[in-house]
């Protein structure tokens, strides 16, 4: 698996801006003292990190195992993803390109130098990067309890849960569109499985293979990246990039974190309906129970229910400039009732009932 002729990436790695700001931080060594990241498995998170790392392969080795299979952790269109601990006791996820993969260099690339600048308590620490011969690793912090997928469609969620990862994730997007140190940063690929979560169930994104600074208010046009079902109109139609993708593919899952149900489902016709297909129509009826996971059965706040499905029919408007901006969806969220009544008044006044 980790064999091969030397590629031009070490090459790339000496020219690369992104990779020569990253050095070996002394802080390494003080995890001991760092903070909880989780108080139901005890697993601390490295605060002291300014900058990503770079390991040496040895060191991942000898994390990992010899990259054992009884860590990994997963496999998906990047490569493997396997669970290690360092020599100070810190637990990591160490995410291996293949060597096939279509993600090549300048994904990687791109998601050390986003997540370098992007420290956020809702957003996967990056703590460093290998870089050997043709091999790519991305050192992760290790997520301790998987991910929302997992638990929407393996496990059941409580209300309680839902709405504080929906609030935790919003502010994570919120965080990069309009926090982020530089330019805005647009995620693209936000899904559930992307989003992993603490035993506390605090969520954090993942997965910033796709990310794009926003260097302007110009929008950005590129080719066709993400998960179907997922994906802003415009989006699909042109490539047009902005932070109102990210808030359209917020709208999805926070339907979902609603009612439990899968992006594309067949309904009793046997006939494929969206998500958002299926829910416009409930929430413009106001039948917001009709949308409710029925393995919650009454265990939900109506009001809190509300605000939710407010908010995800405002991240679904076809016309991105309608949609509200992340630090909107928070305040929708928490139930900011006087920028609630003035938001809803201003993009869907048949919500201000």
């Amino acid at each position: 698996m980790f064999t091969g002729r030397q590629s031009s990436v070490e090459s790339m790695h000496a020219s690369s801006p992104i990779i020569q700001k990253q050095k070996k931080h002394s802080a390494r060594n003080r995890y001991s003292d760092a903070p909880l990241l989780c108080a139901g498995c005890g697993i601390k998170t490295e605060l002291y990190i300014k900058e990503s790392m770079r390991f040496s392969f040895s060191e991942i080795q000898l994390a990992t195992d010899t990259f054992s299979k009884e860590n990994l952790l997963g496999e998906g269109g990047y490569g493997h993803v396997y669970k290690g601990e360092l020599d100070d006791g810190q637990l990591i996820a160490a995410k291996i390109r293949k060597e096939t993969s279509s993600q090549g260099f300048q994904e990687f690339s791109s998601e050390v130098y986003v997540l370098s600048f992007a420290r956020h308590k809702n957003i996967v620490m990056l703590l460093g990067y290998c870089c050997k011969e043709n091999i790519n690793i991305l050192v992760y912090e290790y997520i301790c309890n998987k991910s929302l997928e997992w638990h929407l469609f393996e496990n059941v969620l409580d209300w309680n849960q839902r709405r504080a990862i929906a609030i935790g994730t919003a502010k994570g997007l919120r965080f990069l569109h309009e926090e982020c140190r530089g330019s805005p940063i647009i995620h693209r690929d936000l899904r559930p499985s992307n989003v992993l979560l603490t035993h506390d169930f605090v969520p954090m994104l993942g997965d910033f293979g796709l990310a794009k600074w926003k260097n302007n208010d110009i929008p950005i046009h590129t080719r066709i990246l993400g998960t179907l079902g997922y994906l802003a109109p415009e989006y699909v139609e042109n490539g047009t990039v902005s932070v109102s993708i990210d808030v359209y593919s917020f709208g999805i899952v926070l339907i979902q974190l609603i009612s439990g149900r899968k992006v594309v489902e067949s309904n009793t016709d046997d006939h494929r309906q969206s998500l958002r297909q299926w829910a416009e129509p409930i929430i413009e009826r106001l039948a917001l129970h009709e949308l409710i996971d029925p393995r919650l059965g009454e265990s939900y706040d109506t009001c809190e229910l509300y605000h939710m499905a407010r908010a995800a029919y405002l991240c679904l408007k076809s016309d991105p400039v309608m949609r509200p901006s992340m630090g909107e969806v928070v305040r929708l969220l928490e139930a900011d009732d006087d920028h609630l009544h003035n938001l809803v008044e201003q993009f869907m006044p048949r919500f201000s009932r």
